[in-house]
């Protein structure tokens, strides 16, 4: 994988933050004669109260057979009928992410990194994650989709017929194919009623191929997103009856709208946030908030 992100860790943001907050209600308890919250308190504790919390990964574990596709009304290439056959076993997965943002906290960089185990003779691999920024042009319409695969594990987008007219135009000529009304979606159902709640966000992902996959998820309003949905198809050795799964997801704030609350008392923090606050969104993983979690999931049979 390429340009990987650095795993977070939420313990020492925590402290971070909290230190911060002490500082900053100290000198603005001074400016106010100790009898004021000011806006820089209210925007570190909105921060540091903000919770971004996996859901669980065992809530859409299923398995996936040549008979989940036959069922549906579709086929499985010869490549995928072979491996299910002969080598692996496949599985497809949802994993949620909730943003719960206090008010006034905002964001701007969303980053989930998952990485399967165990490693070696029985390691995961990947095979196709959604979303990705080869569907940007239809998910910043914002409008409700079912997201299903096709026999070839690749995504179809299934849109009301009132609207799909309206995002046709706007679909790269690659992925015309995989995008219908929800009638004609005549394929396995993964994520029904998906609805992406940011506008022009761009969304880079990574990790087909591998036991390591990560989301990127950039844009200025990123504490609307409310809950994320991330979709993973995997496969295992033949054999497995269970694989490991570590997740570590943080939501990176607006450093312009951090820094503009502390003006007043920017010159009077100690010279280790002077200097953090002033690298600006190079010091915005510092103040993020974030969740890490590490899972041992049974594999249905």
């Amino acid at each position: 994988m390429t340009d990987e992100p650095t795993p977070l860790n939420p313990e020492d943001t925590d402290t971070l933050l909290s230190e911060l907050l002490e500082e900053v209600q100290k000198w603005e308890g001074t400016l106010a004669g100790g009898t004021k919250q000011g806006v820089g308190t209210e925007a570190v504790k909105s921060l540091f109260q903000t919770k971004v919390t996996f859901g669980n990964p065992k809530d859409k574990l299923i398995r996936l057979t040549e008979e989940t596709f036959k069922n549906s009304g579709t086929e499985l290439i010869d490549i995928y009928k072979q491996q299910m056959r002969d080598s692996f076993d496949f599985y497809y997965m949802t994993l949620s992410v909730d943003l719960r943002s206090e008010k006034g906290a905002q964001f701007k960089r969303l980053t989930c990194e998952l990485d399967f185990g165990p490693k070696g003779r029985k390691e995961p691999i990947i095979q196709s994650l959604f979303p990705s920024d080869k569907w940007r042009s239809v998910l910043n319409f914002g409008v409700g989709m079912d997201v299903s695969l096709g026999g070839d594990l690749e995504w179809n987008l299934g849109i009301d017929t009132s609207q799909l007219a309206q995002i046709l135009p706007f679909v790269p000529e690659n992925l015309k194919a995989n995008v219908s009304t929800k009638d004609n979606l005549n394929v396995f159902f993964v994520l029904p009623g998906y609805k992406h709640e940011l506008g022009y966000s761009e969304i880079i992902t990574n990790g087909e191929g591998n036991s390591q996959c990560y989301w990127r998820i950039n844009d200025d309003d990123l504490q609307r997103i409310g809950t994320a949905k991330f979709a993973i198809v995997f496969k295992v050795p033949k054999g497995s009856n269970s694989i490991s799964l570590r997740g570590t997801v943080w939501a990176e704030p607006k450093m312009n709208w951090l820094t503009s609350t502390l003006e007043d008392i920017a010159n009077a923090l100690s010279e280790r946030f002077q200097k953090l606050l002033g690298e600006e969104d190079d010091a915005a993983r510092q103040f993020a908030r974030g969740d890490s979690e590490l899972w041992t999931l049974t594999l249905p049979q």
